[in-house]
């Protein structure tokens, strides 16, 4: 694991932001999400992006929104990449897998019809699972529990009316409350992340 991604998942919380695309704002084109990532106190320590497939990648997105399959990958802040996410096409049960080098790393899946629950593995072990209300304003939180004690929380915070209105950028903070969770745990818990944005929140 490359030395930007340990400092990187060592923070505390990790601050994702997606950044708006004039485009969607405009036009209302969807293209490939980009995003940007933040520690807690602000500092810039990398940044995300939904690696492009050319015009028939651009009108399946159109076509298929937050069902499409999307290949991220998350960079540092030199532009060097530094692990690759790969969400496959899903009517129902969204997914994605975080990987290193090839290998999978992680992965997150929608585990339920109608309620925001999840179930997530590292190394191929089930580790995490996370339910989340239906019910919520403006903050959305969605705690991640370990062996029945919560150790994470993934939290969207609501941008105002007028920004949700026009664009689908969105702000997330994925805060590590266990300290003592390890690297490849937090990279998955980085990566569900990403799902609930696309599941969740992506404009339809």
């Amino acid at each position: 694991m490359e030395q930007q991604l340990k400092d990187m998942l060592m923070q505390d919380a990790i601050v994702v932001n997606q950044e708006v695309e004039l485009t969607n704002v405009l036009l209302g084109f969807d293209k490939g999400n980009k995003y940007s990532l933040h520690a807690p106190n602000g500092q810039r320590i990398g940044q995300s992006a939904e690696v492009s497939n050319g015009l028939g990648g651009f009108i399946f997105r159109q076509l298929f929104n937050n069902m499409r399959s999307a290949d991220i990958k998350i960079f540092g802040n030199n532009g060097a990449e530094l692990a690759e996410m790969k969400k496959p096409f899903k009517f129902i049960f969204s997914e994605i897998a975080v990987r290193l080098g090839g290998q999978e790393i992680g992965r997150a899946k929608r585990s339920s019809w109608i309620g925001r629950n999840y179930s997530i593995s590292v190394k191929g072990v089930p580790t995490f699972t996370i339910s989340s209300s239906l019910f919520q304003w403006k903050n959305f939180r969605f705690n991640v529990i370990k062996g029945g004690v919560h150790v994470a929380t993934i939290m969207k915070r609501y941008e105002g009316a007028l920004k949700m209105m026009f664009t689908q950028a969105d702000t997330f903070t994925v805060e590590f409350i266990n300290k003592n969770l390890s690297l490849d745990e937090r990279l998955t818990l980085l990566a569900t992340t990403f799902l609930i944005d696309y599941d969740c929140f992506e404009q339809n």
